[in-house]
């Protein structure tokens, strides 16, 4: 029985010796000393003292007045279990990742492959509005002649102006159309104006699509499912970044006809 007890420790990741000592553990009811322990096994101390100290980080054994004492092995186990849980689910994720980025190289090859096709040509997903508004300061940065920003109450104005304002020096032209419907986004739009920014209101009430475009070259943009103002939490598609001139046609065409039908900031 003991060699089983051993080799089924072992499988949970135990140490032979770790093992061997938590078995040893097991069967004496008032524990044992740790001076005990040292002095049974035919290794060096420092390794005895590791196994010792592994045993009770994983929560087998509790040092109670220098004497080791085994915890009863349900309550440890259902430890060790939930440790081994977490560590798989940990793994898990960062497996998704890497197959989420292997997907985004191979998926090109094989339709180009067979049918002449490269779908990060015509759209290429963004993981999150985090990495939208990354993509965003980049664009603006690299702006070289024009900027169209196409917002709502332009809620992110704050993370993109510092690269606005260079922009601006730079002698970049920037238009940004936007609702100014209450007094946030009403300041907003004045500072834009004051800073040199071209800037129009919608008369819409709602317009799901918004987006930055440079130069006429880049867009990255998002289009909102549900509207903020009807439920807690709006839903919203991925954000996708391209540089099809197809795509970017149709936004220059939708962004220029909601401007000719916008009202300037006074």
């Amino acid at each position: 029985m003991r060699e089983k007890i051993i080799e089924i420790l072992k499988e949970i990741g135990l140490t032979e010796l770790e093992a061997s000592i938590y078995e040893r553990l097991l069967n004496e009811p008032k524990g044992e000393s740790i001076d005990n322990i040292l002095s049974c096994y035919n290794v060096q101390q420092d390794l005895i003292e590791d196994a010792i100290w592994n045993l009770v980080e994983k929560g087998l054994v509790s040092v109670i007045s220098n004497r080791l004492e085994v915890f009863p092995p349900k309550e440890s186990l259902a430890k060790i279990l939930e440790e081994k849980r977490k560590k798989l689910e940990k793994e898990l994720e960062e497996f998704e990742k890497f197959i989420l980025r292997l997907k985004q190289i191979l998926e090109p090859i094989y339709w180009e492959k067979r049918f002449g096709i490269k779908p990060e040509d015509i759209l290429e997903p963004m993981n999150d509005l985090s990495d939208m508004e990354k993509k965003t300061i980049e664009l603006i940065k690299n702006a070289e002649k024009e900027i169209l920003i196409f917002a709502a109450t332009f809620g992110w104005y704050e993370k993109v102006r510092e690269e606005l304002l260079k922009a601006l020096n730079k002698n970049v032209n920037v238009k940004v159309l936007m609702m100014a419907k209450d007094e946030s986004s009403i300041k907003r739009a004045y500072e834009l104006k004051k800073n040199g920014v071209e800037v129009r209101y919608g008369l819409d009430e709602w317009y799901p699509l918004r987006g930055t475009l440079r130069d006429e070259e880049e867009l990255v943009f998002l289009i909102w499912a549900t509207k903020k103002d009807k439920v807690s939490r709006p839903i919203h598609y991925r954000p996708h970044y391209t540089r099809n001139k197809g795509l970017i046609k149709v936004f220059i065409d939708a962004f220029y006809k909601k401007w000719s039908e916008a009202k300037s900031i006074a």
